[in-house]
This record gives structure tokens, sequence and C-alpha cells, in this order.
């Protein structure tokens, strides 16, 4: 076991090595992008000119375990821990009928100010413990909509500098302070590493409304120890969280971290404790809607109950519910007491956004002079003060009890958990290794071995055919973004990979048409090894290989590397979509394009993911049809950013990223309620790309014939084609690239891993999204190189 002195001595060399680094979190105005730099005929390309392109540097970051040894869980904050998820949790059950708050700052960025905060809580939380659960508001990370000051983890001097170990450290320190006086504290999960540092010191957590929709956090959900909250999502969109609880809830594998920094393979047993969190939304005009009304309430309390989980919602004062205006949360929360006065059951917790001073400041990082802040005000969003908090607290006291004296129910005492077993306490202060064994990874079935990156490149290594097929197709892709090319970028292929051997036959045959119509299109073939589910259900060749529910992950990441390989070497570029945060470090170096999802599109860590691809990457508009968010990933991924990941050799650790300035827009329709809506036309198109321009972004669009602009139903993608053909004969503005969802025969068939008998599904047929036949692709293809064949004359004639 590591002393504290050479733990010490080992942070201090990770701060030091973070002390060099200065990154102001800008936009690179000017750099050399080797994909684009053509190549002189004779000379060779290799790993190194398609491989980590934008990674401008790799730290060290402390392993978990180590920070969990110098800033150990006492066994007094063990047990304050888990008396506290029993309170959530009973209140979430009906066992007890309190109601929760979660209450605190927007953001943390002063460690004093909080603890000051603390104190101030502590006092009313012992007064009205009686009705109500306080929990303190303890946000460590930010989500932006571009860019800007990414919380404490990320920059715990607020300069720019991104000394992320320092930030898990302060981290971790407020808590263990926090609970060891007695209060209990709350979080958003939005780093998928970060939670190994911290999670078992959290009571509750929540995942926010642009992660809802995010696969990589439902899956983190399921195995987080606490009970979890999930926001409806920036649009309003209800049933992303109601989908979110019942994935949450389940049973998933997936790659993470150990306690010990290494990569491994996850497998979660599920989180009961998910509910839901109402915090309005925005419509694409820009009007804030609220949802607490008894309407809303009622509405999520059905969908709920359809699902067979137990209706649970909190409401969140703040965000759009307060019209952003922090003024407006206590008339919100006045609504909410309301309703529990007249005996809801439904609303088992609120959320309010407070601190010390009222309002909020600008920070801008390295520009703003810290010293000048104004003490215990916010740094993010406008906060209520703590006068105004304490009566919106009572209010609420106020209204349980009502509820209480209507339901002629018995006051609940809040329950204590205990660490009793004499054995179990002896234990604990025995082995560290068993710190966390009361208050984390309680949700964890297991966790397996992964093999780290860098063994499977030297099994599966990158030829020089490999690396030529790669780089020039990505620079074919960044001249026709940056209006070199002339050319149509398309992306066609099986919905998902599930069969190899019928994945090598179709590429084979695109492969011919690619070469026919190489002088109008530039086409890659769409090999989606992952693949998000509303709910639950098969997730694609890397997590499910055998498609069986037997999740061989390592075998999966194998057959993934070993197709794409295959592929480049028979010179035919691939495109994938990045859904998981670390299978990039086994694939990316083979991909010439990526797209960030429609559930994704929002998500903080995909975006820092996509500023270190080395790839071109397109972001699809959200699946209720916001172009919006997909603009703002662009920019936001156009930056440089530092954020926590692996290394090649399997280690958790810091990366630093230059950005990534090949980026677009993928427009997929959106959905209204159960009415689909398409983005596809010459209007939206139009729209689109002046909004682009109007961001200083270059219009780059692609469109997807598929999902909503095909109205779900494979045989419309030709019709959409036809329009979109017109479009680019007409020389549309910005129109640069279409997406196909096709395979070698049409249709689609059922498949639920452990149950369907693989050796009974059809050959060359999807078992996800249903697909063109490869005949009715090869006419579409051709329609399009027409359409650019007419786009080119007419620009010739001027």
């Amino acid at each position: 076991m590591a002393s504290v002195e050479v733990l010490n001595t080992i942070l201090e060399r990770l701060q030091a090595i973070e002390a060099k680094i200065d990154n102001k979190g800008q936009p690179v105005k000017s750099k050399k992008r080797i994909e684009t730099a053509r190549k002189v005929a004779d000379e060779k390309v290799c790993r190194k000119d398609i491989d980590d392109v934008r990674i401008r540097q790799i730290v060290p970051v402390v392993p978990p375990h180590c920070l969990l040894e110098e800033l150990v869980q006492s066994k007094k904050v063990a047990e304050h821990v888990m008396s506290g998820r029993n309170s959530v949790s009973e209140i979430l059950t009906e066992e007890d009928d309190r109601l929760f708050v979660v209450c605190g700052p927007c953001s943390i960025h002063d460690v004093n100010a909080a603890m000051e905060y603390a104190t101030q809580l502590k006092k009313v939380a012992k007064d009205l413990e009686n009705d109500l659960f306080i929990i303190m508001r303890v946000y460590f990370e930010k989500p932006r909509t571009t860019v800007g000051w990414k919380g404490l983890i990320n920059d715990p001097r607020l300069d720019g500098s991104y000394r992320i170990n320092e930030g898990l450290r302060r981290a971790r320190k407020l808590l263990l302070d926090l609970n060891e006086m007695g209060v209990c504290a709350g979080v958003e999960f939005l780093d998928t590493i970060s939670p190994q540092f911290i999670a078992d010191l959290v009571v509750w957590g929540a995942i926010g409304a642009r992660t809802t929709e995010s696969q990589v956090h439902r899956e983190l959900a399921s195995g987080i120890s606490a009970p979890i909250g999930f926001k409806n999502g920036t649009s309003g969109n209800l049933k992303i969280a109601v989908d979110a609880c019942q994935s949450g809830r389940g049973a998933h594998s997936f790659l993470s971290v150990t306690k010990q920094g290494m990569a491994a393979v996850v497998h979660t047993t599920g989180n009961k404790a998910c509910h839901v969190i109402l915090r309005g939304g925005q419509t694409p005009n820009g009007d804030y809607e609220s949802n607490y009304d008894e309407h809303a309430i009622k509405k999520v309390e059905d969908m709920m109950k359809s699902r067979d989980l137990t209706p649970s919602v909190v409401v969140d004062c703040s965000h759009a519910n307060s019209c952003k205006k922090h003024t407006n949360q206590p008339i919100c929360a006045r609504e909410i007491a309301k309703q529990i006065s007249n005996g809801t059951k439904t609303i088992k917790g609120v959320m309010i956004e407070s601190n010390l001073v009222a309002g909020n400041q600008k920070l801008k990082p390295g520009v703003t002079d810290v010293s000048k802040l104004t003490y215990g005000q916010s740094v993010t969003d406008a906060c209520i003060d703590f006068k105004a908090t304490v009566s919106v607290l009572e209010e609420l006291a106020a209204a349980v009890r009502e509820r209480r004296k209507a339901l002629k129910a018995k006051e609940r005492k809040p329950s204590l958990s205990t660490i009793d077993d004499e054995e179990e306490k002896n234990d604990y202060k025995e082995s560290l290794n068993r710190i966390y064994k009361w208050t984390d990874d309680i949700h964890i079935g297991k966790i397996t071995p992964l093999l780290p990156p860098e063994c499977m490149h030297r099994e599966i290594p990158c030829t020089e055919q490999i690396a030529k097929t790669v780089f020039e197709a990505r620079s074919a892709i960044n001249d026709v973004l940056h209006g070199r090319d002339d050319r149509l970028c398309v992306i066609v292929g099986p919905c998902s990979i599930h069969d190899t051997k019928a994945a090598i036959e179709y590429a084979k045959m695109l492969k011919e048409v690619r070469d026919e119509l190489k002088d109008d299109l530039h086409i890659i073939m769409r090999v989606y090894f992952e693949k998000p589910r509303t709910t639950v259900g098969w997730k694609g060749l890397i997590n499910d290989p055998d498609l069986d529910g037997s999740f061989k992950i390592n075998k999966g990441l194998r057959v993934a590397r070993g197709l794409l390989a295959e592929l480049a070497q028979m010179g035919l570029p691939s495109g994938v979509e990045f859904l998981d945060v670390m299978s990039p470090q086994y694939l990316a170096e083979f991909v010439s394009w990526g797209a960030i999802g429609a559930r994704t599109t929002e998500s903080q860590i995909h975006r820092e993911l996509i500023s270190a691809i080395s790839a071109p990457v397109g972001f699809k508009n959200g699946t209720s049809g916001n172009v919006k968010v997909a603009i703002d990933a662009c920019m936001s991924s156009q930056c440089p950013h530092s954020f926590l990941s692996i290394t090649k050799q399997g280690l958790s650790a810091i990366i630093h990223t230059k950005g990534n300035d090949s980026t677009h827009v993928i427009l997929r329709g959106g959905m209204s309620g159960k009415m689909y809506f398409q983005n596809y036309d010459a209007e939206s198109v139009s729209k689109v790309a002046a909004k682009m321009e109007a961001a200083g972004q270059r219009p780059n669009i692609m469109i997807d014939f598929s999902h909503a602009n095909s109205c779900k139903d494979h045989k419309n993608q030709p019709s959409v084609c036809d329009a979109v053909c017109a479009q680019i004969a007409a020389d549309q503005k910005g129109l640069m690239g279409v997406m196909i969802e096709s395979h070698i025969n049409e249709g689609a068939q059922k498949l639920s891993p452990g149950k369907t008998d693989v050796s009974t599904l059809k050959y060359g047929v999807s078992v996800t999204d249903a697909c063109m036949d490869f005949a009715t692709t090869k006419a579409q293809l051709v329609k399009l190189a027409k359409a650019v064949q007419a786009r080119r004359q007419k620009r010739k004639q001027g």
C-alpha cells in the first residue's frame, strides 16, 4: 500500500505537469491540417498521419484508488451517506412521506463559500427535518452550450489551466467535509469517469437535460449506488426521461475504468431508484415552457405507470420552469407547494438553485480576475439568496404538513443506517480495499478485464494500404467541406453491422459502384458497431458480438477493428457512429468519417471527444428536430478541450485536444409527439445554412434519407433522394453529403438477444432499422451522381 508521502509526491508531479499547460480554450484560428495537406506522390502514409492528429497532450491522472486512499471515507461518513440514500429511496417508494429538496449553488466555484452555505443549510435542514429531507446541491461539472467554464473538476483555478487532478482532489475533499459535518450532497454526473473518484460520497445524483438521451449516461446510472434523477430534454421532451428511467433500472455492460485507473468492462445490476426531473423546455422559436403544473405532473404520472414504474417526479424550480429568471423560482415552488397541500404523492422532490448572494456574475477563464469575484455569488446560472431560500423551504415544509394532515398519516422520522457487524467494523479499519464497500459499487455485478487498445493495435496493425485509404478519404471529405472538391459525400451501408460476412459481401458490391461513380461521388461505407436504444435491446456488435446477451466486449472490439482493417485494406473507407467515449481508442485510426447521433449531439463529453477525433465528423440534429444543438456542437468541438479518457495503454488519463475544424451538420428530421416531420426540403436546408453562417460556420449540411426524414419507412428513402437530387442540381447552398441506410436485402428482422436463434436470421437483412436493398441503393447513387453532374454544369454556365 502506498504511503501518504509517496502519494503526495505523485500528486505534486501531476500538478507540475499540468502547470505547464497553457490552454485558454479558444478555437484554433489557423493550424496545419495533416489530412488536407496533400502528400507528395512518392511519400508514404503511415499511422502517425491518421491517429491522434488532434491530440495536443496526454498527461497522467491520479488513479481513483489513490485519491480514495488519501481522502478516505470514515465510518461516520459511510453511515451518513447510507442513511441519506435510504431516506431518498424511502421517499421515492412512499415509505417516507417527506419531500426531499436538492438545494444549493448552480455550480461550486469557491469551496469556502460552499462550506459557509452548507453551515447555514445544515441548521435549516435540522429545523425542517420532520417534513423535508434537504440535500445540498454540489455541482462540480457544468455542460456548456458551446464553450465556457466547465466546472471545478475541469478547471479548479477558473483560469483555463485545466488542472483536473487538482479539481478531483478539491471536489472529493469538499464532499468529505460536507458529509463529516452532517450535510448530504447531490451532484450531476456529466463525465463518465469522474464518478469513480467521488460517487461513494454522493447521496443523490442527476443526469442533465443534455445527456438524458445519451446511452452511456443511462448505462452509468445503472451502476451508480445512489438514487438518480433524469431530466426531461431541453426541448421539454418527457418521454426520453421516462425511457431513461426504464433503461437505468436494467442491467448493462459497458466500457469504464476501475478504481486502479485501468480500462475494464463493467457489468451492472441496474438502479431501481431512478426517477424523472421536470425542468421545463424551450420551443424551436426560443420560448420557454414550464412543466410543473398539475397537467404536466399527471402526464408524467400516466407515462410512468404505463411502463410499470412507480410515479416519482422531482420538479426543478429553475431553468425553463423559471424562464431562466432566478426570481421566478419561488413562484414555481409556491405552485408545487399548492399541489402537495392538495395531496399529490407523485411529486417526491424539488430542486432549487440557491446561493449566499442572489444573481450571478460573469466568468471568462483566463480573462476574469478571479480575486474580484463577488463572494457567495454564482458564476453560472443566477440563484436566489439564502434568505429567499429559507422562505421557500418553510413553505414546502408547511405543504407537507398539510398533506399529512389531510391524509391523516403519521409523521415519519428520518431513518438511520449503521454498520453494525463487528467484523465489518474491523475490516473497515484494517483494509482500504474495502473503504467504499458500503456506499460504492452496490449496483456493480462484476468487473472484467479489458484488453488495452495498444495490444489490439499490435494484433491488428495499421498497414501502409490502410493508412493510405483512410488518409485519402479524410482528405477528400475535408476538401468537400472547404469547397475544394465539388463531389458529394455519400455515407451508405447497413443500419448496423451484425454479420461481418454479409458486411464484406456488401462492401465488395459497394466498392465496384464507388469506383464507377468516383468522379461525382465520394462514397464511404456506413459501418456502425454501436446502436443507441430507446430503452433496452441489442446495442451493437462491440457490446454483444454473439447477439445472445453474453456481452463479450473484448471480442466485439477485436471483430470491429478487424472488419475496419479488412475494408480499408481493400480500398473502401468506413464511417462509424461514435457512441461510447472509450471505444474510439480501439478503432478511430481506421475511421474515415464519423457521426454523433441525435441522442448524443447535446452531450458535452461527446463534443469533447470529437475535438480529439482525427476524422471529419457530422453532428445530427436532436430527436425533437432541434438543429441549433447540432450547430452548437460543431462550434464546441472546433475548440480545444481537456477531459478524462484512457490512453492506448488502457490507463485513465487527461486528454488535451487541439479541436476539430472538420465538422458539419446532419439533418435527420424530428418528432413532435407521435408525429414525424422532415427537414430535407429546400426551405429547411436554406434556413440551416443561414443559421450556420450567422454562427460563423461554413454551411456544410448532410441529409439523412432515413430516420424521421423517411418516417422510419425504408421505402420512402428513394423519394427523399429525388427531392435532394433536385436541390443538388439546383446548386442548393451548403448541401455537401447524404446518408443512406442500405443492405444486401431490404427490410429488417427482429433480434432479441438470448431469445432469438441467431442461426435462423436471414442473411443480409438488418436486425435494427429497415434498409433498402442493394439494387435500389445503386439506383439512388446513380441519380445522385447525375445531380452532381448537373450542378457542375450549372456552375460552369455561371
